[in-house]
C-alpha cells in the first residue's frame, strides 16, 4: 500500500472521528443530533442552497387509480364537495357502486305478495372527514345507467352515466357522521344514511330466484339493477358544502337495507334484508374526484416562467405537485470538491395566513413524498438510498412529515426530508443532479422495480408552502459537511 494515500486516508478518518466526537454546538435538527459533528467553520460547516420551485397539475395519465389490494379490499372512497378553497378552487367527489345480494339463490320468508315495505336505506360506513365539518352537505342518489366492471380498477377522472329521477337525499352536516343513532333499537355510529324512495324498495322486494329472475344469480341482478350514484349537490342546500369524507365500501356497515314485515305464524313480524358491496363476485365502484381551479390563488402560479416560483402549491393527489432544481448544487461541487456530507436536509414551511385562507379547516397533508425524475431513463424514481429499508419506504427515517412550527401563536406545517446519502452520491460518485419532485401522493408506484405503496388517504390535504424565490421562510437545502 502507498504510505502516503494511507495517511492521506487515515488523516480524513481521524478529521471525521473527532468531529463526530463533538456534537454540542449544530443547529437544531430532527434526526441524528447525538451523530453529527459540531460546525465550527474550521473543518466543518453548514451551508443553504438556493432551490428553483415550480407548479404543475398531474395530468390524466397520473391520475390515481382506485382499485383492490392482494385481499381484494377496496380503498375507501371519496364523498363530499369543497366550494370556497381560496387557495385550490373547488373539488366534487362522488361514489359509483353495486350493493347486491349477499348470495344466490336469495329469497324472502315469504312470497312477495306477502311482503310489506317498511322503508329502504342506503347505507355508508364513515371512516374520517377533511375539512369543514359544520358546514352542510347533501348528497342525491340515482340509479345507475350502465354497469361498472366488477373485476376492472378505474382513475379518479372516470365518471359514470346515471337516472335523473331521484332515488333519496340526505342534507346533513358532517360533524354528525360520528354520532351514535339507534335505528330500530340497534346501536350506529360512523354510518352515512340515505332514505331512498318506497318504490325502489318495493321493486326489490318484489324479485324472486326462479330461473331466469334477478335474484337466480350474478348476472341476472346486474342486468336488473345497476347500482346507486351518489352525488354531492353543489347548489341550493349543499351549495356552502366545504369538506370530503371517506368512507369504506367493504366495511360490513355499507350496504342497501330493506327494512319490510311479512305474515309469520298469523302474525306480521318486522325484520330487515342487507344487499352488500361484494358477494360471490366482485362489485364494480368508482370514485370521481374532479377539480376546478379558476379563479384559486394556485391559477395564478400554474404558467412555468423558468425562473421558478415563489410559492409551492401542494395538493393531495389527484391534485398537484411541484419540481424542484438545485442548480446550486452543481457549484458547491464545483466550489468545495470532494466533501463529506454529514447532513442535506430538504425543508419547506407553509406560508402564514388569515382566516380567509380556511387553513384551519382544509388542512396541511401529515405526510409529503419527495422522489426525483430520471431524465435520461424519462421516469420517476425512488430515492431509494434514504428513504427505504429493505424496499419498505420509511418516512420515519427519510422525512416528510408534517411537524408543525408556530409562528405568532399560530401552527405552520413544517416538512423536512433527509437526502443525506443522495447527495453524497451527487458530490462523491458523479451522480447526476436530478429534479425532484415534490407532492402528496394517494399511491406511489414504481413498476420495473415492483415497489408499490400508499402514502396518503385520497384528495385530503393541501397546503401552500414558501417556494425557492419567497421572501420568508422558503424551499432551501441545508448541507453540513467537512472536507476530506
Amino acid at each position: 500500500m502507498n504510505f502516503k494515500s494511507f495517511a492521506k486516508g487515515f488523516a480524513a478518518l481521524l478529521i471525521t472521528v473527532l468531529c463526530f466526537g463533538n456534537c454540542t454546538k449544530i443547529k437544531t435538527t430532527d434526526i441524528g443530533t447525538d451523530l453529527l459533528p459540531a460546525v465550527d467553520n474550521v473543518h466543518t460547516f453548514d451551508t443553504t442552497l438556493e432551490i428553483i420551485s415550480t407548479n404543475y397539475l398531474f395530468g390524466d395519465s397520473a391520475v390515481p387509480v382506485v382499485g383492490r389490494d392482494v385481499n381484494g379490499i377496496t380503498a375507501d372512497h371519496v364523498l363530499g364537495y369543497v366550494s370556497s378553497d381560496p387557495q385550490f378552487g373547488k373539488t366534487l367527489a362522488s361514489i359509483f357502486l353495486e350493493l347486491k345480494p349477499p348470495f344466490y339463490k336469495y329469497s324472502f320468508e315469504n312470497v312477495k305478495d306477502s311482503l310489506y315495505l317498511d322503508s329502504v336505506v342506503l347505507c355508508l360506513k364513515w371512516s374520517g372527514t377533511w375539512g369543514d365539518t359544520n358546514a352542510v352537505q347533501k348528497v342525491n342518489v340515482y340509479e345507475l345507467n350502465e354497469l361498472i366492471r366488477g373485476d376492472t380498477s378505474f382513475n379518479t377522472n372516470e365518471t359514470v352515466d346515471y337516472k335523473t329521477p331521484l332515488l333519496g337525499s340526505n342534507t346533513f352536516s358532517p360533524s354528525i357522521l360520528n354520532d351514535s343513532i339507534f335505528p330500530r333499537g340497534q346501536k350506529i355510529s360512523g354510518q352515512l344514511r340515505i332514505r331512498l324512495n318506497d318504490e325502489l324498495g318495493n321493486k326489490f322486494l318484489a324479485q324472486d330466484s326462479a330461473e331466469g329472475h334477478p335474484y337466480n344469480k350474478d348476472s341476472l341482478f346486474r342486468a336488473f339493477f345497476n347500482g346507486f350514484a351518489v352525488v354531492p349537490e353543489t347548489m341550493g342546500a349543499g351549495a356552502n358544502a366545504n369538506a370530503l369524507m371517506s368512507f369504506s365500501l367493504n366495511d360490513t356497515s355499507t350496504h342497501l337495507r330493506l327494512y319490510y314485515r311479512y305474515t309469520k305464524a298469523g302474525k306480521l313480524d318486522t325484520t330487515e334484508r342487507n344487499f352488500v358491496f361484494d358477494n360471490v363476485a366482485y362489485s364494480g365502484h368508482v370514485n370521481n374526484i374532479t377539480r376546478d381551479y379558476t379563479g384559486s390563488e394556485l391559477q395564478a402560479h400554474l404558467p412555468d416562467n423558468g425562473a421558478g416560483d415563489s410559492l409551492a402549491f401542494i395538493q393531495t393527489s389527484p391534485g398537484t405537485y411541484n419540481i424542484l432544481r438545485i442548480p446550486a448544487l452543481n457549484a458547491f461541487k464545483q466550489l468545495k470538491g470532494n466533501v463529506m456530507v454529514h447532513l442535506a436536509e430538504l425543508e419547506g414551511t407553509q406560508v402564514p395566513g388569515t382566516a380567509a385562507d380556511k387553513n384551519d379547516v382544509l388542512t396541511a397533508p401529515p405526510l409529503l413524498y419527495l422522489d426525483y425524475y430520471d431524465t435520461l431513463l424519462k421516469k420517476q424514481q425512488p430515492i431509494l438510498i434514504d428513504g427505504f429499508i429493505a424496499g419498505t419506504y420509511t418516512p420515519n427515517i427519510m422525512g416528510g412529515i408534517n411537524k408543525p412550527i408556530i409562528e405568532n401563536g399560530k401552527p405552520l406545517a413544517d416538512y423536512k426530508f433527509f437526502i443525506t446519502r443522495y447527495v453524497q452520491g451527487i458530490i462523491t460518485r458523479n451522480n447526476a443532479n436530478f429534479p425532484l419532485y415534490l407532492y402528496s401522493p394517494f399511491v406511489v408506484r414504481y413498476p420495473d422495480l415492483f415497489i408499490g405503496f400508499g402514502v396518503k388517504p385520497l384528495a385530503w390535504g393541501r397546503v401552500k408552502l414558501g417556494g425557492g424565490t419567497f421572501s420568508g421562510r422558503k424551499l432551501k437545502l441545508r448541507i453540513i459537511y467537512s472536507a476530506i
